[in-house]
């Protein structure tokens, strides 16, 4: 599980809400027909021109899932063949940077792995070389992210707003199946915000709690804080008009299983730093929200 921090400057007691929009699920194979591209790209254009910062989510370009994987493995191919599948997954990478992510450059906090990615020969997969051309640190499997607000002047405080995140693994059909998956994490890890991927499901779940806190040189006290579970969508379509299969009508693999439609686009995360004085204590109360 990889821990990283990023330092978010702030001004004040009161600053303009940090956007964060996580972006995931594309499954991007070259073909514009199975995945919601210009939705993507404005998507990004409109999270780069408010300043928003972004999260990977994984899957995002569909070449060999684990069992792919596995059985390419055992295939035992020649290099010249490995070597191919390596410019061609490489291609694919570079192909979606170019055509959606290239202007978020700089901007992202981190990528998490997928299930859909293709392994190089040097050990290093598609994810990580996309997590390269964005300028991100890759994430692995599951990741904290820390969110650090720094106040401005000499004494300034800082606030943290901690993220948990992860791909997501498992499947279900019922509308509450991928929230409840995430509330089974809340119990065992501790964070505000807990952001996962894999269902093509955007869904948000404010969860309010009452904690104590105990102010240096003030009296403890109470206060109110939300935390959120938000599953983060997709841009891949599942249900394409005279979708083909070669010459044969043939919906994908969401329409053969007669699965939920996917909800596509990206939900987007407001976090508003706040610092409020209460009988001579500075508490750190910062406003979390999340729209879809």
């Amino acid at each position: 599980m990889e821990i990283v921090s990023h330092l978010i400057p702030t001004v004040g007691r009161a600053s303009e809400p940090m956007l964060l929009m996580p972006v995931g699920d594309i499954q991007w194979i070259g073909n514009p027909k199975g995945v919601a591209l210009k939705m993507l790209q404005r998507h990004i254009e409109w999270g780069v021109a408010h300043n928003a910062y972004f999260i990977g989510m994984g899957d995002y370009i569909d070449t060999f899932s684990p069992s792919n994987r596995q059985r390419l493995n055992s295939a035992a191919l020649y290099d010249s063949a490995l070597e191919h599948l390596d410019n061609a997954a490489e291609a694919l990478v570079e192909d979606i940077f170019q055509k959606a992510l290239a202007p978020s450059k700089g901007r992202w906090l981190g990528l998490l792995e997928g299930h859909h990615y293709h392994k190089f020969r040097d050990g290093t997969t598609t994810d990580q070389l996309l997590a390269d051309k964005l300028g991100a640190p890759f994430l692995g499997t599951s990741a904290y992210v820390r969110l650090l607000f720094q106040r401005s002047g000499p004494k300034g405080t800082r606030g943290s707003v901690l993220i948990w995140c992860h791909h997501g693994v498992g499947g279900g059909i019922t509308v509450g199946a991928p929230l409840n998956k995430l509330a089974h994490v809340v119990r065992g890890f501790e964070a505000d915000i807990y952001l996962m991927g894999h269902f093509t499901s955007k869904d948000g779940k404010p969860l309010d709690r009452i904690e104590p806190v105990y102010p240096h040189k003030a009296p403890p006290r109470l206060v109110h804080r939300t935390k959120l579970m938000v599953c983060t969508g997709g841009f891949m379509k599942s249900y394409v008009p005279n979708s083909m299969d070669g010459r044969t009508p043939r919906g994908n693999y969401v329409e053969q299983k007669m699965l939920m439609p996917a909800s596509l686009g990206g939900p987007l995360v407001r976090i508003s730093p706040r610092w409020r004085q209460e009988d001579g204590a500075e508490l750190w109360l910062p406003d979390l929200s999340v729209e879809l």
